[in-house]
């Protein structure tokens, strides 16, 4: 009994997949052609005179409440005899700090 293969092996679907590729070929002759002519059309708008919004920084509280808590434990664990835990939570309360006050992400002017 000869089973027919499945998958991508079979003929007719590499015959098929042929067929797509270059169709997908073409369409990105298509593409590249409209997107010429988008970066004209990019040019002429970044030419007007667009107003500039200034956007502030934020500031997260919840974050910052955070970090708060967490540098008080670790100023609160080197002061103590453990102070295993100094260094995590220091690092810690240090990026939750960042985080808070919107340090890190877009750079916002």
């Amino acid at each position: 009994v000869v089973t027919k293969k499945t998958g991508r092996s079979s003929e007719s679907d590499l015959l098929a997949l042929a067929d797509r590729e270059s169709k997908s070929s073409n369409q990105e002759k298509i593409q590249r052609r409209l997107s010429e002519s988008g970066l004209e059309m990019f040019s002429k708008l970044k030419e007007q005179d667009v107003p500039i919004v200034k956007k502030r920084n934020r500031f997260y509280r919840k974050e910052l409440a955070l970090a708060f808590l967490l540098l008080t434990a670790s100023a609160r664990s080197l002061l103590s005899a453990h102070g295993v835990h100094f260094y995590f939570l220091l690092f810690q309360g240090l990026s939750f700090l960042v985080v808070g006050l919107d340090l890190i992400g877009e750079q916002i002017s």
